[in-house]
């Protein structure tokens, strides 16, 4: 019997030693799989999205007073928002901005250079989105006088996921601003912005 109970154990040592054996090499499997996900994820490139800018905005400064007319520049590095009134334009110091919240009823240009006026003949084709803590110089107006910006969005400030949601509306869709908010002491913005 002592024969057969030395086997026993030496059978029983193997399967212990190779079970071990594999649980160590799957563990590195999972955490280099784990490890090449984070990198794919950290890589993912920023998209230009184009949005498109009412012509009307209404511009509520910090005290109570308000100033409207067309936004037609945001330049973070001068902290200012460059607006244009009856032919003049007007600088605001982004540290008087409330917030600019752009009429319904204004007339929209798509990036195809067709109109939409908003609320009116046109209605939305998707939810309202908000896209907080964007860098200043996320957005830049390409076409001042048709209100046609470009939105750069990526990681980590918009997740992989969200950011092919955004791509494949915006693939069909002009994405419309609705409201923009400044917060001077993050350097950062927030777009509520609704796809027609």
């Amino acid at each position: 019997m002592k024969p057969y109970f030395k086997v026993v154990v030496a059978i029983l040592a193997l399967t212990t030693g190779l079970a071990a054996n594999s649980q160590a090499v799957s563990s590195q499997n999972v955490e280099q799989k784990n490890f090449l996900l984070t990198q794919a994820q950290v890589k993912a490139e920023p998209v230009a999205v184009s949005v498109a800018l009412p012509e009307l905005a209404d511009v509520s400064l910090k005290g109570g007073k308000s100033v409207s007319g067309r936004v037609t520049a945001i330049d973070p590095s001068g902290q200012t928002l460059s607006m244009q009134r009856s032919g003049k334009t007007l600088p605001v110091p982004l540290k008087q901005v409330e917030k600019v919240v752009f009429r319904n009823g204004a007339t929209v240009y798509r990036s195809n250079g067709h109109q939409i006026i908003r609320g009116e003949r046109d209605r939305p084709q998707g939810q309202q989105v908000v896209w907080n803590s964007l860098p200043l110089a996320t957005i830049t107006i390409k076409n001042a006088n048709q209100g046609l910006a470009v939105v750069n969005l990526g990681p980590p400030v918009v997740s992989p996921e969200r950011l092919r949601g955004i791509k494949s509306v915006a693939r069909d869709r002009q994405y419309v601003v609705d409201e923009m908010q400044f917060d001077l002491q993050q350097k950062t913005m927030s777009i509520r912005a609704t796809p027609y």
